[in-house]
């Protein structure tokens, strides 16, 4: 079965958070990242060559406490790991907002970084398997979702802010899927229309959003 996927260059998450400059400091100082750009709330980081949007390997978006608050118990967002050629030596760190990173050496003769694994905690762990693979077309293992630029992995977990609305709580927002410029997100959206389920396309056709089963937003873009 053809699926998306197959299309998608790489994934790029975005992070509400609380203090955008507490938490640069972090990306920039602890895990090696660069501000590519700061528009409005947010905050779009990559490698130390990134020059352009299109350089994105992460974002985050400020939202202040008058409308956000701190996860109530487990956040939907375990780890986030990334490969990157400024270090020699695999570690991890978490961020002034609690979220958990990994950082391993490149394994290949690539000078980027990139999101090579985004886990996932979910309260409904057949619901959330049943999104990429019954939805998608993608094969799972172990809980997990190998793609062509990393994998998205999910464990089981309790807590009342799982199925939370993104945009109240300071965690995992959006999963951005960068597609390639040839893909018809018209025609995918057919299928999404076949399968029934709910989704925002723009006039252009550039951005086709969608959420997934504990309510994260799901973004293809070109």
């Amino acid at each position: 079965m053809k699926t998306i996927f197959e299309h998608v260059n790489r994934m790029v998450p975005v992070i509400r958070v609380n203090n955008r400059d507490l938490n640069l400091a972090f990306y920039q100082e602890t895990l090696g990242l660069k501000v590519i750009s700061e528009e409005n709330a947010l905050a779009i980081l990559g490698g130390k060559s990134a020059k352009t949007r299109q350089d994105a390997r992460l974002i985050l978006e400020e939202s202040p406490s008058m409308r956000t608050r701190a996860v109530d118990g487990v956040k939907k967002l375990r780890k986030i790991v990334l490969e990157s050629p400024a270090f020699t030596e695999g570690f991890q760190a978490v961020s002034p907002e609690g979220d958990l990173f990994e950082v391993v050496p490149v394994s290949s003769d690539s000078q980027d970084v990139r999101v090579v694994e985004i886990q996932l905690n979910t309260p409904n762990l057949t619901d959330s398997l049943a999104f990429y693979g019954n939805q998608f077309g993608l094969r799972e293992t172990n809980q997990t979702f190998a793609l062509p630029f990393g994998q998205i992995s999910y464990v089981a977990a309790e807590g009342p802010d799982l199925l939370a609305d993104p945009e109240k709580v300071w965690d995992l927002e959006v999963i951005e899927f960068e597609v390639a410029a040839e893909v018809d997100l018209k025609e995918f959206a057919g299928q999404l229309d076949e399968a029934g389920l709910t989704y925002y396309i723009d006039k252009k056709s550039k951005v086709l959003a969608l959420k997934d089963a504990q309510n994260l937003e799901i973004w293809f873009m070109k």
